[in-house]
């Protein structure tokens, strides 16, 4: 049954669900709310899991990955998490609009890849989806203030610090209300008045190289969404790297038009089937861990019923 630890999260569909397999259909249900990062994802995505099992009890695989700043989790021999540098720092800069990197030479990539970015190169050439998008002035003014990993709270509350400071000089050397001195500074755009707006705490926010990205979600190409921005470059993630920090390895395209197979360009199609997938590694990681079970207790069925047709024959001779 669904763990109380869950309840709430889970939302009540989600126990009727459990309730009807298990209840109605004989299935016996395992529940959990993993980190993907856990599972070697360069993300901190957290989803909820349900195994439904007719055969007996499931398991979950074990964690492969943990927090770094958690030494006796690392001491167990749990790898630290991936990070969005080993995950695109081998990428050099994308191209605009048109997909020119794409199936070009191996040479293409940087050099030194991480163990991440070695599993990710399945490609026999530079990958496909490395495209990057244009944006309004208005969002690069927001980006180009922003340093890597922090909060939008954070960032505007730092960048409304800077601007006070500088509204009062000139308040002071023009002998006018700070108020004045204000509007005139964002109407010279001195300041810019986005940041004294309340968004979303992650929105238009960079992403860290030294930590796993927050969620990628569907809306990635939007950098007011999330943060999408890329850590340093005055840009958003391309559809390449947000699939490597979903875990698709170099060798899968993604194709953006149904007219045109070719077709690699199309961002915001792109970041909609990278950003609604579920984490191929953590896939991965259920399904090998799932076949596993069904193999023991196939090899365990097999040694019974041996074990049972033994007992019978000597129980006939008898």
């Amino acid at each position: 049954m669904l763990n109380h630890g869950f309840q709430g999260r889970m939302g009540k569909l989600s126990e009727l669900v459990i309730q009807m397999l298990e209840r109605d259909l004989g299935y016996k249900v395992e529940v959990a709310v993993v980190n993907c990062a856990d599972y070697g994802v360069p993300q901190l995505r957290e989803r909820a899991i349900f195994i439904a099992s007719s055969i007996g009890s499931a398991s979950f695989p074990k964690f492969t990955h943990a927090d770094p700043s958690k030494p006796k989790l690392l001491a167990e021999g749990r790898k630290p998490w991936v990070t969005v540098a080993d995950a695109i720092g081998d990428l050099r800069e994308p191209s605009l609009a048109a997909d020119e990197l794409g199936g070009g030479g191996q040479d293409l990539y940087g050099e030194n890849p991480s163990e991440y970015a070695q599993l990710m190169r399945t490609s026999g050439s530079f990958p496909f989806n490395h495209v990057t998008r244009s944006y309004k002035p208005s969002v690069l003014d927001i980006i180009k203030e922003m340093r890597p990993g922090q909060t939008w709270d954070a960032e505007s509350e730092r960048m409304r610090a800077k601007y006070a400071r500088a509204i009062a000089r000139m308040a002071k050397d023009k002998n006018i209300s700070f108020e004045a001195a204000k509007l005139a500074m964002v109407q010279t755009g001195s300041i810019n008045p986005a940041f004294y707006k309340d968004y979303y705490w992650s929105a238009y926010t960079r992403l860290a190289w030294n930590a796993p990205a927050l969620t990628i979600t569907a809306n990635a190409n939007f950098l007011g969404s999330g943060r999408f921005s890329h850590p340093t470059e005055m840009r958003g993630i391309t559809m390449r790297e947000a699939a490597r920090l979903q875990s698709f390895d170099d060798d899968f395209r993604f194709v953006t038009s149904r007219d045109d197979e070719a077709d690699t360009t199309r961002v915001g199609i792109g970041m909609d089937m990278i950003g609604e997938a579920v984490p191929p590694l953590l896939s991965q990681a259920i399904a090998a861990h799932l076949a596993a079970q069904l193999d023991a207790r196939e090899e365990s069925v097999k040694v019974s019923t041996k074990a049972k047709a033994k007992s019978g024959g000597m129980h006939a001779a008898v």
